[in-house]
């Protein structure tokens, strides 16, 4: 899932090596005959299941910064134990937010629930969007025309990758990618903030949220309104400082283009555990799956990936470009007894 995606072309675009610059790259995949069946059930969606899990999604996120706030005010020596309390807590809120971008995307493309497209985008906005700060028909425009126009000059994170120079990050160390990462932030987050589409004339609706969800309960539980104001530090941590640079981890990862002439190859799933967990909630890390069939939504993806893993050891399993550590390069195929996703 790319959430920050840029609607215009840097000056170079087109210039890199085997980029058709007015022409979609090919799928490179063809689905086995004998699995056809298998991921055309597996477009089926679960409407009570995506709304479930992005209403836990919010819930974690208020009782974070709800129980946050409290340690955070601790005078003495156990201010030390607060603040790391409330450091782990702003760094598990960058990973709900993330997920509930993550929900956002499976909106984006219907997966919540075809049978009711309004509904899909209705309980999508209400229960991703607002917390997160997106508007969902901005996003789905600006998504769908990656998928469509993939690898063009249309693409827009083809945009952010030349724009950012993501192919390019530093990933001999965690030291020196920290750092690389960091100095492209400012740009990435003014790009963010200009295309994201934002919740039209509301853009402080996240805050608002936090508000009436976080912010004031905190106050309410702990009787003070001290305790409200350290809400407001830990969730403007969390929502304003570490969802941006997960958001970064997230988009970095997901393609390389330069050499590349189709989405399959193009396309990297990320299939270590902390991809899975933090980085690519919600099945986004097997994005290699995601982009051959967009509408596979997220509680059936990973189970499709296996099955290719399992009964497609040519086409699928040795040809599939990713990763199991974060900073390392991807690598092309699977080991037999390694079926990643497991």
């Amino acid at each position: 899932m790319s959430s920050a995606a840029g609607e215009h072309s840097s000056p170079a675009m087109g210039s890199w090596p085997g980029h058709a610059a007015d022409r979609p790259f090919q799928r490179g995949y063809t689905t086995p005959p004998q699995e056809r069946r298998a991921v055309a059930d597996a477009h089926s969606t679960k409407l009570w299941l995506s709304t479930l899990l992005a209403t836990v999604d919010q819930a974690v996120i208020v009782m974070i910064v709800i129980g946050c706030a409290w340690p955070v005010l601790w005078t003495g020596w156990h201010i030390v134990v607060g603040l790391t309390v409330a450091g782990f807590g702003v760094v598990l809120l960058g990973r709900q937010f993330r997920a509930l971008e993550c929900m956002a995307h499976e909106a984006s493309h219907y997966n919540w629930t075809r049978a009711n497209r309004r509904l899909n985008d209705q309980l999508a906005t209400v229960l991703s969007c607002v917390p997160t700060g997106s508007r969902l028909d901005v996003y789905r425009a600006s998504h769908l025309r990656h998928h469509r126009r993939f690898g063009t000059r249309d693409d827009p994170d083809l945009a952010n990758y030349r724009q950012f120079g993501l192919e390019e990050l530093d990933r001999s160390g965690i030291l020196s990618f920290a750092l690389d990462s960091l100095s492209r932030m400012p740009a990435y987050r003014r790009r963010w903030k200009e295309t994201s589409g934002g919740l039209g004339r509301l853009p402080a609706m996240p805050f608002l949220w936090a508000v009436v969800l976080a912010i004031v309960p905190a106050g309410i539980v702990w009787g003070s309104w001290s305790a409200a104001f350290a809400a407001t530090g830990v969730w403007l941590l969390g929502y304003g400082v570490l969802l941006p640079v997960v958001r970064f981890l997230g988009e970095c990862n997901e393609h390389i283009y330069t050499g590349s002439q189709t989405v399959f190859d193009s396309t990297i799933s990320n299939l270590g555990l902390m991809s899975r967990l933090f980085i690519h909630p919600h099945g986004d890390g097997y994005h290699t799956v995601h982009h051959l069939w967009p509408g596979v939504p997220h509680h059936r993806i990973r189970n499709l990936h296996r099955r290719l893993v399992v009964n497609d050891p040519e086409g699928y399993t040795a040809r599939l470009r990713h990763r199991t550590r974060f900073l390392s390069s991807p690598v092309r195929g699977l080991r037999p007894e390694g079926r990643a996703g497991r």
